[in-house]
């Protein structure tokens, strides 16, 4: 995170200096996403003060397997608990946004919503998913108050992968990518193809493997082990 230019990260020890939690709080991964929200509001707020262009990022885990995390503001409206997890996630996740989208920065704000992984709770998919039958998983993309429109055909049903995700965010909040694509990302706004359309999952995953086989040779050699 240092060395991309994040100049604050916060985590349990800070929001135990901060006074969010007790010193000797800890549940499931540090802290439950409640006081993570609350955490997000108050500095999100304070940098909107301030009057120049912020970027906060904050990551989630009460989703997190196996099985979640059940906090005190989940309900028990489902029979499954991993359910009851998601739900409540879903309205945490709602209120902020509606907090956001009250705020007066909102209107040259963009929410960018998005998952590292789908989830790791195979128990869970396999009793409820895969039952069924064959089901293609995705991460959960969404861009909230763009400032750019998607170009015609660029809407929906794109093939891409995460490294499409470092051009699109940028075009998101307004940066003019020249050709739509910076390093192997394509920018999903634009019309141009990313290179999972263009050349295939297969042909792609082939050539980006033997670029790490030759790197991991590089570095071999440079460290003074001949192959």
């Amino acid at each position: 995170f240092t060395h991309h230019g994040v100049d604050r990260i916060y985590d349990v020890d800070t929001a135990k200096a901060e006074g969010y939690i007790p010193e000797d709080y800890w549940v499931w991964r540090g802290m439950e996403d409640e006081y993570l929200y609350a955490y997000a509001k108050d500095k999100i707020a304070g940098m909107a003060a301030d009057g120049q262009p912020f970027a906060f990022t904050m990551l989630t885990v009460d989703t997190h397997h196996v099985g979640g995390y059940h906090c005190d503001l989940c309900g028990s409206e489902y029979a499954e608990d991993y359910e009851n997890v998601y739900a409540c996630a879903s309205r945490q996740l709602a209120a902020l946004l509606g907090w956001i989208q009250a705020q007066d920065f909102y209107e040259n704000t963009t929410v960018v919503l998005t998952g590292d992984h789908p989830s790791m709770d195979w128990k869970y998919m396999r009793r409820n998913i895969f039952s069924e039958g064959d089901y293609l998983r995705h991460v959960y993309n969404c861009f909230v108050n763009a400032a750019v429109q998607p170009a015609d055909g660029a809407e929906k049903s794109r093939d891409f992968l995460p490294f499409d995700m470092f051009p699109t965010v940028l075009a998101s909040i307004g940066c003019e990518i020249e050709g739509g694509r910076l390093g192997l990302g394509t920018n999903l706004f634009s019309g141009a193809p990313t290179l999972y359309e263009k050349y295939g999952y297969a042909y792609l995953d082939a050539e980006l493997a033997l670029c790490r086989l030759m790197q991991k040779i590089c570095i071999r050699v440079t460290e003074g082990i001949h192959i």
